[in-house]
């Protein structure tokens, strides 16, 4: 994702809250690598559009 700053990692940890901790697990947001990894049975799309509710861009790596 494209963080630029702590505020950037706020944001991503809100939208991903709102899908529920039960549903997705943050495993680390690092600002400085630009990379969000999160654990979840969810598919992977679902996690990119709530991301994307940012106003980031976003990208799946893996």
């Amino acid at each position: 994702m494209a963080m630029t700053c702590s505020g950037c990692a706020n944001a991503a940890r809100r939208v991903l809250g709102k899908i529920g901790e039960d549903k997705v697990k943050i495993d680390n947001i690092d600002v400085e690598t630009k990379m969000i990894t999160v654990t979840t049975d969810l598919p992977a799309a679902d996690i990119l559009e709530a991301l994307r509710k940012t106003g980031k861009e976003v990208k799946q790596l893996q």
